[in-house]
């Protein structure tokens, strides 16, 4: 049995050649960007003299027969146990390089892990190679044709050859050391480091929708040597709305593709009319920024308009191309541009300057309830069941969303600037006992309590303030020592008192059913 047969399909050893030999016939092997030679095992193990070895010991443009480059210190046997020979010399460290095995346990036990990473990245001097403007086909393209053409006929090595040779610049071919270096680690800023990369980037597709004739036209922001695009740049030229979607539109992960994980967004912020009003934005103007989804219910801000109008340049649209910004987290649970965003409409952003709220509403009860045109129940949902209300703008849609005035886009009509009066909590208000189902049944008809019943303002209330909470005079109709135990008796702390616990009898528990008054006045 072959080494070939051992390990799967069939390659020459090529790996770590700069000329390949020819690939014989077979299944495909491990793809050839997918390999990892551990350049740094092989110099410390195979040098002599304490020197390692040097790079043309293996990287040479001499025909060499298949394995020949590695026959040297490494053996290929024809069995299973002779494979499963131990150390550095064993054939299996060198095979699985190329070959994937099908046999694991004619491995070795003793088989280091392959590298992670590749052990050389070229170091290349943009500058000293590159005239600035030329054209895309007289100077980068050179060796950058694959991106913008098609791809080179030539293999790289033989491409700088022409230039650095020995009787040509310098460094020589020779002069490995002088391009590949260790590539850069990850957190330390490279390139493979950089979540705003855009891997994929179609160059020829843009350069032909783009109509630029040079690779400077967008690689013009310096980075070390090598020139890297900017986003600002891509607004500018094309993307710009018009000509193109928006870069600092709400089409991020259309470029933007990382698996990075998302930046924290910034907490200490929050969205203020007030401040807003004082840089001149016409915050009277509630359409430029709040739209109506169709069913009549307010949507999260700037939704469908493509973050206008903040992204417009007057506003935030530097905010939008920066890589740390500052006003993303108060709308969105993410500020980077590769993650799809959660809106934070719905949650209590806390106002810039501690100022709160800045909006209140100015609900005319009375208006509503004339004429029938609504119930308690259309805002408040049937508290008598338990069922939770409408929130927010939706109990409002059913109606001013379908024609009834005014309509939802009149903001002013339900919302003022000024804080209304408030109300001072009585220290014998009820709301922290009193239950609603407990008292959906009114003990005397023996039907559903009516709203009205306790709260008897209500109907007449033409703002907020008139909205005042039920009377003790309005429970007398029950609490008349006959019905149920009387207001004016000695029961005060069932519904006076502070919350029941869940286990203890109810505030309002002899509503269900008449009870017998006791003695004493109960």
């Amino acid at each position: 049995m072959t080494a070939r047969a051992l390990l799967g399909p069939t390659l020459a050893f090529a790996v770590i050649t700069a000329a390949s030999v020819a690939i014989a016939a077979g299944p495909p092997v491990v793809a050839l960007t997918n390999r990892h030679f551990d350049h740094d095992r092989h110099a410390a193990s195979s040098g002599a003299a304490g020197k390692p070895v040097a790079c043309a010991g293996c990287h040479d443009d001499k025909p060499r027969a298949e394995h020949a480059r590695c026959a040297g210190c490494h053996q290929f046997p024809s069995s299973c146990s002779a494979m499963q020979t131990r150390g550095v010399a064993g054939p299996a460290r060198v095979c699985r390089t190329c070959h994937v095995p099908t046999r694991a346990a004619c491995l070795p036990t003793d088989l280091p892990p392959l590298p992670t990473r590749a052990s050389f990245t070229p170091a290349f001097a943009h500058a000293k190679h590159l005239s600035v403007g030329a054209s895309i086909e007289q100077d980068c393209g050179v060796c950058h044709r694959a991106q913008v053409a098609a791809p080179p006929k030539q293999k790289p090595h033989v491409l700088c050859s022409g230039c650095h040779n020995p009787n040509g610049a310098r460094p020589t071919m020779t002069e490995c050391a002088t391009c590949h270096v260790t590539p850069v680690t990850a957190g330390t800023g490279g390139a493979d480091d950089d979540p705003f990369r855009i891997p994929g980037f179609d160059h020829r597709q843009h350069t032909s929708a783009s109509k630029l004739t040079s690779c400077v036209s967008c690689h013009d922001t310096p980075a070390g040597d090598v020139p890297k695009p900017s986003m600002l740049g891509c607004q500018t030229r094309c993307h710009d709305g018009q000509k193109a979607f928006s870069a600092t539109g709400t089409r991020c992960t259309t470029c933007h593709k990382s698996t990075a994980p998302a930046p924290p967004a910034r907490r200490d912020l929050g969205f203020s009319h007030a401040e807003h009003a004082k840089h001149s934005v016409k915050i009277d103007d509630c359409a430029s920024c709040h739209v109506l989804e169709g069913d009549g219910t307010l949507a999260a801000p700037l939704a469908r308009k493509d973050h206008q109008p903040c992204a417009s340049a007057g506003c935030h649209q530097t905010e939008f191309v920066a890589r740390a910004p500052k006003i993303c987290g108060i709308c969105h649970e993410t500020t980077a541009p590769w993650t799809r965003s959660t809106a934070r409409a719905a949650a209590r952003v806390g106002r810039a300057g501690g100022a709160g709220d800045e909006w209140f509403e100015i609900m005319n009860h009375a208006a509503h309830l004339a004429a029938n045109k609504a119930s308690c129940e259309t805002c408040h949902g049937d508290k008598r069941t338990g069922a939770e209300p409408p929130r927010d703008h939706r109990a409002c849609a059913g109606c001013h969303g379908r024609g009834q005035p005014p309509a939802m886009t009149d903001c002013k009509a339900c919302h003022a600037a000024t804080r209304p009066a408030a109300l001072a909590v009585s220290a014998w208000s009820v709301a922290a006992t009193f239950d609603h189902v407990r008292h959906a049944i009114d003990p005397r008809s023996r039907k559903p309590t009516a709203c009205a019943e306790c709260h008897t303002r209500v109907a007449t209330a033409k703002d907020m303030t008139a909205v005042t909470p039920p009377r003790m005079a309005d429970c007398d109709g029950c609490h008349d020592g006959k019905t149920v135990f009387k207001t004016t008796g000695f029961g005060c702390a069932r519904c006076h008192g502070p919350k029941i616990s869940p286990g203890s009898p109810p505030a309002a528990a002899s509503l269900a059913a008449p009870a017998p008054v006791a003695r004493g006045g109960r």
